[in-house]
């Protein structure tokens, strides 16, 4: 499957992965990718077999997942606030990487836009 950033993606991936880079995700992660191939599978743009195959590239993929805690759930509840969200879904990632000190990159530009206008300069486009 191919989104219209995927090459962009793909030479990123490389580039961290060259730089042995510590890559690090919400253990949301995980079930926002599971939606994402169940989705994909749905809208017939892949295959269940393609799906299955993407569960066990997922699971291969060398990033460290960190699970929630009272505190990243607080602070992606404020994060939600700030860039003006119901959900707080991209806000926990946000907490994550705030937590860490550590870059924030999206491919979600919406998202990229909104912190920017919040003076956030953590945050890439992993777009371009």
């Amino acid at each position: 499957m191919q989104l219209p950033y995927s090459q962009k993606i793909d030479h990123w991936m490389g580039v961290w992965q060259a730089e042995q880079a510590h890559l690090v995700v919400p253990t949301l992660w995980e079930y926002e990718c599971m939606t994402g191939f169940r989705r994909a599978v749905v809208l017939k743009l892949i295959s269940a077999k393609i799906a299955q195959q993407l569960v066990g590239k997922l699971f291969a993929l060398k990033f460290q997942r960190i699970p929630p805690t009272l505190e990243l759930h607080q602070s992606a509840r404020v994060w939600a606030e700030r860039i003006g969200q119901s959900k707080v879904y991209d806000a926990q990632y946000l907490a994550l990487a705030e937590s860490l000190s550590a870059e924030f990159w999206t491919a979600d530009q919406r998202l990229f836009h909104a912190l920017q206008g919040l003076g956030v300069n953590w945050v890439h486009n992993v777009i371009g």
